[in-house]
């Protein structure tokens, strides 16, 4: 099983445990599960922080995504752990904390390709697929408890699409949501990017925001380079965030450049930095942070990406960058707020919240 999948379906088990809601899952392995994931997260500073605070919190969405997160991580550099935990998630007993109404569940012999979409959850369909399904639909019991779901559909897995149930009694509301389009010209971009009237008090831009094109940054081209680039030097009463955006003109180009090779080739930065958990923000974000940085270098670098622009932001001059992370998420919050109004065609007027 894919180690993302694998630590989504971990962590609410975790969490379910956390919030008294573990009689939805098999309460042996559900506890056998928690015990596994603490034993090892515990053997680190990070994994001690983030367990205190999912414990603390047990029903916060940014605590559950920072296990997630160190988790996926863990997982992904130990595969002999990442099958023992496997094993344990698979091998529970479903018992639903109310009714529930499974619609459709088939599992063929035949090749898999492609994913397995279940609720939120995407698992992509490989050698480990069948135990991920069956671990998912623990999940979903699991939300039952919690109210998440009334009646559930569980996607077959064969390579034909499953016949819909005519007594559904849930529809998917969407609501009347603006669609993201690409920002394709640099009037728009430059209005994206953060102004003076956008940072807390304390803060200052070194001027206008800067927006080129493709070949104008650099040349030649490549491909997969987003047509504008835009950047912006912010000035604060401790440290700096130099600020860029790139403006893609598919979503799916984007999340091809959002990865972590990417990112941290363009920053001065040692290349094998570690990982920072933090909240998710956008489509998809992630951090790194060099804790005794050198001077006038960057010490942390946070991106996200929402539609066809990812947001990053580098924090200079800083001798301890970790006492200024929340800051600069919230920063990198900005940053994705007005590339989601800009994408919607509205007026981009998000601010830097603090505290």
């Amino acid at each position: 099983m894919e180690a993302a999948n694998l630590a989504s379906i971990v962590t609410q088990m975790i969490t379910a445990l956390a919030t008294g809601a573990g009689t939805s899952v098999g309460t042996a392995a559900g506890e056998e599960v928690s015990r596994l994931v603490r034993d090892r997260l515990g053997g680190s500073q990070e994994g001690r922080t983030v367990l205190a605070q999912l414990d603390q919190e047990p029903g916060s969405t940014e605590a559950e995504s920072q296990v997630r997160t160190v988790l996926t991580r863990v997982l992904a550099d130990d595969p002999d752990f990442a099958t023992r935990l496997e094993t344990a998630a698979t091998q529970s007993t479903l018992h639903a904390g109310r009714d529930m109404t499974v619609q459709t569940v088939s599992v063929s012999s035949s090749t898999v390709k492609g994913t397995i979409n279940i609720g939120p959850l995407t698992i992509t369909k490989s050698r480990g697929a069948y135990l991920a399904l069956g671990a998912a639909v623990i999940v979903l019991a699991l939300l039952l408890a919690l109210g998440t779901y009334g009646t559930v559909q569980v996607i077959s897995t064969d390579n034909s699409p499953a016949t819909p149930s005519t007594d559904s009694t849930t529809t998917p509301h969407t609501g009347n949501v603006p669609k993201l389009k690409p920002i394709t010209t640099r009037n728009v971009a430059k209005a994206v990017m953060p102004d003076q009237s956008a940072l807390p008090a304390g803060w200052s831009a070194a001027g206008e925001p800067d927006v080129v094109t493709a070949s104008e940054a650099r040349y030649p081209v490549d491909p997969g380079d987003p047509p504008l680039e835009g950047g912006i030097e912010l000035t604060g009463p401790d440290y700096g965030i130099t600020l860029e955006m790139d403006f893609f003109e598919s979503a799916a180009s984007a999340s091809k450049r959002f990865n972590r090779s990417d990112i941290l080739a363009g920053w001065d930065i040692d290349q094998d930095i570690e990982s920072l958990a933090m909240p998710k923000i956008g489509d998809e974000s992630m951090a790194f942070i060099d804790y005794t940085p050198s001077g006038h270098v960057v010490g942390m670098v946070v991106a996200a990406r929402i539609g066809t622009v990812v947001c990053q932001l580098g924090a200079t001059d800083t001798a301890k960058p970790a006492d200024t992370a929340d800051e600069v998420f919230a920063f990198t919050r900005m940053c994705i707020q007005r590339a989601k109004q800009g994408q919607q065609g509205r007026t981009p007027d998000a601010v830097v919240e603090t505290g």
